[in-house]
């Protein structure tokens, strides 16, 4: 996740740093009137460095897991499957990296919660290698229960907070 912020912020800085600027020939003369005035254009060459290269991020299907669970039911594999195979399709000899983020809902410790996000986000990482995508290209993150999408306290909504989440970022 730190290196994702990096390439985030480095590419913020890049789009800062190339920002379209205005070329005044001759300052003194701007406050003239347009009549009898030429308007000049100037062209620059510029080149894109591999970090100025714009990033593609996207988000992929999501597995949910049973209450204190972290194995993978036959419904979360055919998740994980479909999103190998768009992993596959979109990256098409591309760099990329994937990240797995484990959830859970808001019922137990700090610590028990972040240890079940982990296991849940390596589950589905071991699985995405069995499928082929190469695990250098994998990481893991666990927020525990500090990332929700759902806030009341019904039992709906803490199934939707027992999720893996799948981000494919594509330098």
């Amino acid at each position: 996740m730190k290196n994702l912020l990096k390439v985030t912020l480095v590419i913020a800085l890049a789009a800062g740093l190339t920002a379209c600027k205005k070329n005044v020939k001759d300052d003194a003369n701007a406050d003239m009137t347009m009549a009898g005035t030429t308007t000049e254009m100037v062209l620059q060459e510029t080149t894109v460095t591999e970090e100025e290269v714009e990033t593609v991020q996207a988000s992929l299907g999501v597995v949910h897991f049973a209450l204190d669970k972290y194995n993978l039911s036959a419904e979360a594999r055919k998740i994980v499957e479909a999103n190998a195979k768009a992993i596959k399709a979109q990256t098409a000899g591309a760099p990329y990296t994937v990240v797995v983020e484990g959830n859970c809902d808001s019922r137990g410790t700090i610590a028990y919660n972040i240890a079940l996000g982990e296991k849940r986000a390596n589950e589905v990482k071991a699985y995405y290698v069995r499928l082929g995508i190469p695990a250098a290209n994998i990481s893991t993150v666990s927020y525990g229960k500090e990332k929700p999408i759902c806030y009341e306290n019904t039992q709906s909504c803490w199934a939707k907070n027992r999720r893996a989440d799948t981000i494919l970022t594509i330098n």
